[in-house]
């Protein structure tokens, strides 16, 4: 019987987090004090503070603001479920539509794929169509390209990708969370994460073959000449004593060492040094993803 009003507790507590968020959540975006978490624990302040203080020794990329920020959404995540000691927080929070972390929005992102895949594969070939594009065209991936931007649109894809996300997940979508989904699938897809012709190879080998019947050979692929540092992505790693070879592991070992010397629960003038390592640790970390 403990254990079950304690449950139920754990779960009032955390619906009470939830809907506070979602009462001043603006497109996904939100901030919940320390002091206002406090209050939703029905704990004392300073009890509060101590056991956050006691958290972010584990978490260095957690801001410094006197709260959680929706950026600090994995954080806020990790230490509600320590306290309330509960593992079906993350599956809470999805549903509630006002955060979503890596590993649904890996899920999405494998999901918009397969609806692609699945769509074209099933998809019946007009050869002909096909067949004139590729007279048209030095590139067979060109002619490819241009026959399923002619059957098919991204933001099909796109949108339906996220309405099943959505209805399988049971998410609340009043908060934000749809047009928050499309902006992120939408931004990935002019990136290697989400490349089209990537997820469609296995059509266009098909289709290859079944248009010139012989297996397409793999391009060889051109070995890119070394390209000189751009002059911002030069002057962070000089910023963090690194040089033009690092690697983004490189970047963040480096980034823990300082946080380790100018966090200001260790340095207390640090917290201006703080601030200015993360920010540019997180562009750092941008730019590095761009150039790979």
């Amino acid at each position: 019987m403990v254990a079950k009003a304690e449950t139920t507790k754990s779960k009032q507590v955390l619906g009470d987090v939830i809907f506070e968020l979602q009462n001043h959540s603006d497109s996904l975006r939100w901030f919940l004090s320390y002091e206002r978490l406090a209050e939703l624990l029905e704990i004392r302040k300073e009890e509060c503070l101590r056991k956050i203080y006691n958290f972010r020794a584990s978490q260095p990329h957690m801001s410094l603001s006197g709260g959680f920020h929706e950026v600090d959404g994995d954080c806020l995540i990790d230490f509600l479920s320590k306290e309330l000691d509960a593992d079906y927080v993350p599956a809470e929070f999805l549903r509630s539509g006002i955060f979503f972390s890596e590993r649904p929005l890996y899920e999405l992102r494998e999901s918009y794929k397969a609806l692609i895949q699945t769509t074209v594969e099933n998809h019946k070939l007009d050869k002909e169509l096909l067949l004139l594009l590729a007279a048209a065209t030095v590139d067979f991936d060109d002619a490819v390209d241009s026959y399923l931007m002619d059957k098919f649109e991204i933001e099909f894809f796109v949108g339906r990708t996220i309405n099943i996300f959505i209805e399988l997940r049971k998410i609340k979508t009043e908060y934000g969370a749809e047009g928050f989904l499309k902006d992120y699938l939408m931004a990935l897809v002019p990136t290697k994460i989400l490349n089209f012709r990537d997820i469609t190879k296995e059509f266009r080998d098909r289709t290859y073959y079944e248009i010139f019947g012989r297996i397409r050979e793999a391009k060889k692929k051109k070995k890119k000449p070394k390209q000189k540092l751009n002059l911002e992505l030069e002057q962070l790693l000089t910023f963090f004593q690194l040089g033009e070879d690092a690697k983004i592991a490189d970047v963040k070992k480096k980034f823990k060492e300082l946080m380790k010397k100018y966090h200001p629960d260790i340095n207390k003038k640090g917290e201006e040094m703080t601030k200015k390592i993360i920010i540019k640790y997180n562009r750092l970390i941008v730019l590095m993803a761009e150039a790979d």
